[in-house]
Order: structure tokens, then sequence, then C-alpha cells
């Protein structure tokens, strides 16, 4: 089974001086699922019509369109923590649950009725936490940090809890002129499990890194323009596939394995 994404993020800023401002953002995505059945074995007509009618119960050719949770958040700069031109901001708030969520995918799944797995949302508001300090090294070349965290601390409606998770980055950003710099980064991100009633769904909880290389051009009518490919380093996910349930059989996750992602940012101050 493979998911391609496209997401686009759309976001307001108002700086309410020097040091505070407002951020509000609104993500939409495109999420297209493909699935199919590889036989191990030969199959008479039976067994294929039985095994199809599985899989669209389960994992279905589908594509799923959606805005998912926003972000609300208040943010505040300030210069001169370790030296006159380095900077350190912070931003504070919380998700908002305007994305679509299911119902418990593994009680559907048991009772051979249709589910998802695949939400827009977690149908909380999860406070975010968000921290970031640069500095400058020599001439165009300056590094940075930064570490992002998100908490759900109740389940929704459907008794559904997501996961909470961190964000960790370095990078380097090199001004070569007026209308171009370029950036490396390292991203790191770990993700604790997700819970339906209480219990652990396994397609969650997740660790992974990842290695970025971009470019910001300044073009016409002040539209700055970014972009970052990222390329996988580490995957793991916290469920062990090799766990063996009680009827003999073995548990395996949906997890998806990432593969490379590109990213486009244009920004536009009025």
């Amino acid at each position: 089974m493979e998911l391609s994404v496209v997401r686009f993020d759309f976001g307001l800023k108002y700086h309410i001086n020097n040091n505070w401002r407002l951020e509000a953002g609104f993500p939409y995505e495109i999420k297209s699922q493909n699935a199919s059945i590889v036989e191990v074995e030969p199959a008479d007509s039976v067994q294929k019509e039985a095994m199809l009618r599985n899989q669209d119960i389960h994992h279905r050719n589908e594509t799923y369109r959606g805005i998912s949770d926003m972000d609300f958040l208040i943010g505040y700069s300030t210069h001169g923590i370790l030296m006159q031109h380095d900077t350190l901001f912070a931003k504070f708030g919380t998700t908002l649950p305007f994305g679509k969520t299911e119902e418990d995918p593994w009680i559907l799944g048991n009772n051979g009725l249709k589910h998802l797995h695949i939400q827009f949302g977690t149908g909380t508001f999860n406070p975010i936490g968000d921290l970031r300090y640069s500095l400058p090294f020599y001439g165009g070349l300056s590094g940075n940090v930064s570490v992002r965290g998100k908490y759900p601390f109740y389940e929704n409606s459907k008794n559904y809890r997501g996961s909470w998770d961190v964000t960790y980055t370095a990078g380097l950003n090199y001004i070569v002129n007026k209308w171009l710099s370029l950036q490396s980064s390292y991203l790191g991100l770990y993700q604790s499990y997700a819970h339906w009633s209480g219990e652990i769904d396994i397609n969650t909880g997740l660790r992974f890194s990842m290695a970025s290389l971009g470019a910001s051009i300044a073009t016409p009518y002040n539209v700055p323009l970014s972009i970052t490919v990222m390329f996988p380093i580490q995957q793991e996910t916290l469920y062990d596939d090799s766990v063996r349930l009680s009827d003999g059989t073995y548990e395996e996750n949906d997890a998806f394995k990432l593969g490379m992602l590109v990213s486009v940012m244009a920004l536009y101050s009025f």
C-alpha cells in the first residue's frame, strides 16, 4: 500500500510590535491511497474475490481531501542572548480541531465494516511549544537550532487521543547575495503512540530523521520563494512487528515508510 500526500499551508502573521506577533496556520491536504494484493501462492477466482472484498474493507484506492487541524500561536523574539546579533524566538499556542476525524477503525475492522486509518485531525485542542535560536558565525553564514512539541492531553468524542511528538532541528544558512541564500539542516522526530479507548494504535509511534537541502530566492513584488528537498536517513516504528499473538499469528502494523519530500514556500508581506 502506498500513500501520497500533497499539503498546502496557508499562514497569516501579525506583528503587534518589534517583539510580539500572532500566527495562524491553515493546512489543506490531499491524500491518495493506493492498495494492491500480492499473491504469495496461486489463488483461484473465489479466493481472489474474497481478498479483494477484504482489501476494500481495510484499504482502498481512494483520494481524500480536506483541511487539517489549524495552529494558532503567539510568538516573542529577543536578541543578544549569548552574543550581540543572535536571536531567540519562542512560540506558544494550540491546534484548532478543524480536521476530519474517523470512528475507531479497529472496532469497525473487527466487525467486517469499512473503515479508514487516515485522519485529518485529532478532534482535540493540543498545546504547542516552539523554540528557535539562530547565531551568526561569519559573513553570510549562520547556524540555527530548534525544538517543537505538541501534546494532546485528552480524548476526542470518538475516544481517540492523538500522539504527542517532539521535532528538533539543527542547520546552517548561507546568504550568497541579496537575492539568494542556501540552507542545509538535520531534522529528527519522536512520535508517541496514539490511543483508541485507551488501547495503543499500532500504526502510530515513530522515530525518524531526515537531511534537507534548500534555497531561498528573492523574486519581484516582495515574494521570496523557498524550495527544500528532504531525504530520509532513518525510520523506526515503536511497535514490534515480531510480537506473537495468542492464536500463533504475528500482528503487523500499517505504518508508512517515508520517501523523499519536496517543500515549496512563498511569502508575501503587506
